[in-house]
């Protein structure tokens, strides 16, 4: 800091006029008095003061000098980052919503009743007709609306299939459709058990799934008489595959790929196979087909209540011949054709009430009496095809009960269909037998497996700590035949 003296002597050594000079000394000499001082310096700070607002600036790096002061510079730091964060932020998301056709709604109905404009409505309909049968849509039908903020319909997506998908989406000024794939992953799954009382019911508890209970006594009543050959202790092991959909968690049950039954008197084995030619039907273990021309039951749960032969008359009350099966059946049962044909009558026929008759080939013939209707589709004329549904059990004609007549007649003469010996189907050969025969041991390598997995569950769960460890059995399990 620069002494009085010093201030003083760097003034006078400014080049100035002698005057000038004078009147600067004489002020100096004053301000050495206290007040002068004081006087003086007062003024000189508010010359300086002043000087420094109208000619002076914030200090500012030389390199930015020049530029503009930015306008956010005064506004806070957490306000300044949250402007930041909300300009730099996507636009808001579009929402999905989801709707379920109610009873006797209309898809129409559906959207109008999300909020969707009636002539979006109609237009999207229009589209989803190309890819879809909206005929078949059933109440509890799921369907997913996406729009954006404005409320704008942007997706429909409407799951009509386990597998695939009807998808509407905008395009430009209207709607474009198309039926889009869901992922899905095949599985197997392997069901054992011991029948305590019937099939249906001991299979019911192991844990098979009903339609796939139903695919078995189907494929199984071409050699098996349930209501005679299955007994208490027989067993019964069902493979069949599963298809998982991950998008939407659920499972579908797909094709039995074999079928054993542990009969009192034999056993009895069908494997799925499909042939060079892209046929697919069940052999047994010799490669020989498990369908015969007839199936022996034509609906799914057999109980006899009459069988073929003389019996008292539950109506009329004497003894007369009975010529066919009667099967206990509720109104409403569905009854399958017992092989492929053409329907030779179908209409009221006397005692029989509802009646329907099938010619198989120049050999066999089938009917079906006391139908409550008729399946779609079955008039005189009509092909069929085994196992289609043609008509309904019931207690039309001359009855006491609800129930299905069966008959099998040979070369036009009625015969008993339990104890019928039916032709068998094809039998494999060639490539054809070689290639089912591998199948079959990969087939038999895959169960056993998984049975060798459940067996040691089984052990680790009976024997607590001393149970084989999980080296132990992957050592095992991969040392399984394959």
């Amino acid at each position: 800091m620069f002494r009085f003296h010093e201030i003083r002597d760097r003034i006078l050594a400014v080049r100035l006029s002698t005057d000038s000079k004078a009147r600067i000394g004489q002020l100096i000499r004053a301000s050495e008095s206290p007040l002068g001082f004081t006087l003086i310096a007062g003024f000189g700070l508010a010359l300086l003061m002043m000087g420094h607002l109208l000619l002076s600036g914030p200090e500012t790096d030389p390199e930015t000098e020049a530029a503009p002061q930015s306008i956010t510079s005064a506004i806070p730091p957490q306000l300044e980052e949250q402007i930041s964060v909300e300009k730099d932020a996507p636009p808001p998301a579009p929402t999905e919503k989801q709707y379920s056709l109610k009873r006797n709604e209309t898809l129409i109905g559906l959207l109008q009743r999300a909020d969707i404009p009636s002539v979006t409505a109609h237009r999207m309909v229009a589209s989803l007709r190309d890819v879809t049968n909206l005929r078949k849509l059933q109440r509890g039908q799921e369907v997913r609306i996406t729009s954006d903020t404005e409320g704008n319909v942007q997706e429909l997506r409407m799951r009509d299939s386990f597998d695939a998908e009807a998808v509407v989406f905008a395009d430009g000024d209207g709607f474009k459709a198309e039926r889009q794939d869901i992922g899905t992953i095949s599985l197997t799954h392997l069901v054992e058990g011991e029948i305590t009382d019937s099939l249906y019911l001991s299979a019911q508890r192991a844990g098979l799934p009903t339609k796939v209970i139903v695919d078995l006594i189907r494929l199984m009543s071409f050699d098996v008489d349930f209501e005679r050959e299955i007994r208490t202790g027989d067993t019964f092991q069902v493979y069949f595959e599963r298809q998982y959909a991950p998008d939407f968690g659920d499972m579908q049950d797909g094709q039995l790929l074999q079928v054993k039954l542990g009969l009192r008197k034999r056993d009895l084995e069908a494997n799925y196979f499909i042939d060079a030619a892209g046929d697919a039907d069940y052999f047994d273990g010799e490669g020989k087909s498990t369908r015969k021309a007839l199936m022996k039951t034509p609906l799914d749960v057999t109980v006899v209540t009459s069988n073929y032969g003389r019996r008292k008359h539950p109506v009329l009350g004497y003894t007369r011949m009975h010529k066919g099966v009667d099967f206990r059946a509720r109104t409403g049962t569905p009854i399958m054709a017992a092989g492929d044909g053409v329907v030779e009558r179908a209409s009221r026929y006397g005692s029989y009430g509802n009646y329907i008759r099938i010619r198989h080939n120049g050999t066999y013939k089938t009917a079906y009496a006391h139908l409550s209707k008729y399946g779609k589709g079955i008039k005189a004329g009509a092909r069929v095809k085994q196992g289609q549904v043609i008509g309904y059990a019931g207690a039309t004609g001359r009855v006491s009960a609800a129930h299905l007549h069966y008959e099998v007649m040979m070369n036009d003469k009625q015969v008993n269909p339990l104890t019928l010996d039916l032709p068998t189907g094809r039998e494999l050969k060639g490539t054809d037998l070689e290639t089912f025969a591998a199948q079959r041991t990969q087939l038999l390598a895959d169960i056993q497996q998984i049975q060798t997995q459940r067996s040691y569950i089984m052990q680790a769960g009976a024997t607590g700590p001393a149970a084989p460890t999980l080296d132990e059995i992957s050592a095992q399990v991969q040392g399984t035949d394959r």
